[in-house]
């Protein structure tokens, strides 16, 4: 029995010692956010050539409020759809404050943010090209001069009716941070980064308690032994959690690869799929689900590919 407390107490233990870093790491990326949040909407790079360089490394900041504004931009045509798919794919999310806090695995996280940036600017760019194959805008036809005062009347109200969409568009920016929380470029927001770090971290100690207990009563070995035989599947099975729209998946991925039960390529397949709430404001706002499904190949097939050519490389 002292076995089964020592097994909560060390759940308790590891989870501790993460928190000064979760801390630390969430005021920092709160801070980037609100100073960042209305710059990155407004910024026209986001939609020209350069887009999925930009999304890239707008999506290596550990937090899922970027993939949500993107989102939001995205479903309003403010953002390219490579810009979108570069940041999803390049966001790890929880996994980074996790990483950092086993400096035995810093070389394993420099890799992954790398591999991801480049998976990000990468198939951002390969979206671009087939979305513009697959989803060919209709021309537009020019008018007759006899219909050319109607056609003013009609730009002038598509201005004020634009004008009034896009306000309308920048209030709903300010309030699409992570979380769910208001985004106010001028203000910083104190409690929700000690909210997010103590839900961050209340995670981490749930899935550290259920993988410890799973392996106290099932055994280390035999632990170990599934894994090895379900080797092949782990890309797969990282997949699918990562698709699950919850900061829990990428703890999840993360403490499995940290206690040996997943490779690197598993990892890295798992959370280029994760972009959290995202996912599902995607559906919410997105009426076409051909876009949908597109959007959804070209996180999932790219992400299983690398992660397989990475799963049977002996990297670390």
């Amino acid at each position: 029995m002292s076995e089964f407390w020592e097994t909560i107490l060390d759940a308790f233990l590891d989870s501790a010692k993460i928190l000064p870093i979760l801390l630390a790491v969430y005021f920092l990326i709160e801070f980037l956010e609100y100073k960042n949040a209305l710059k990155f909407e407004k910024s026209k790079l986001l939609k020209g050539k350069a887009s999925p360089v930009m999304g890239a490394l707008f999506g290596c900041v550990p937090q899922c409020g970027f993939s949500v504004v993107t989102t939001d931009l995205f479903t309003k045509k403010h953002v390219s759809v490579g810009a979108l798919i570069a940041v999803y794919l390049a966001t790890s999310d929880e996994a980074l404050p996790i990483m950092l806090s086993e400096p035995s695995h810093i070389l394993d996280l420099l890799l992954l943010i790398g591999s991801k940036l480049v998976m990000g600017i990468a198939i951002g760019y390969l979206a671009m090209f087939l979305y513009a194959k697959l989803f060919k805008q209709s021309k537009i036809v020019p008018l007759s001069p006899q219909t050319n005062e109607k056609h003013e009347h009609s730009h002038e109200h598509d201005e004020k009716h634009e004008h009034d969409e896009n306000s309308q568009n920048v209030e709903m920016i300010e309030t699409a941070g992570c979380c769910h929380h208001n985004i106010q470029a001028k203000k910083f927001e104190w409690v929700h980064p000690l909210i997010h770090c103590l839900k961050i971290f209340a995670y981490i100690l749930v899935v550290n308690l259920i993988l410890g207990l799973f392996i106290y009563f099932v055994g280390e070995e035999n632990f170990m032994n599934f894994l090895s035989s379900s080797y092949v599947f782990q890309p797969i099975l990282a997949v699918i959690i990562g698709l699950i729209p919850n900061c829990a998946a990428s703890v999840l991925i993360t403490e499995l690869y940290l206690a040996g039960g997943l490779s690197f390529g598993s990892i890295l397949a798992g959370l280029c799929v994760n972009s959290g709430i995202a996912i599902v404001l995607l559906l919410k706002q997105n009426k076409n689900w051909k876009e949908n499904l597109f959007i959804f190949a070209m996180l999932i097939i790219p992400s299983l590919a690398i992660g397989y050519a990475l799963h049977f490389v002996p990297i670390f």
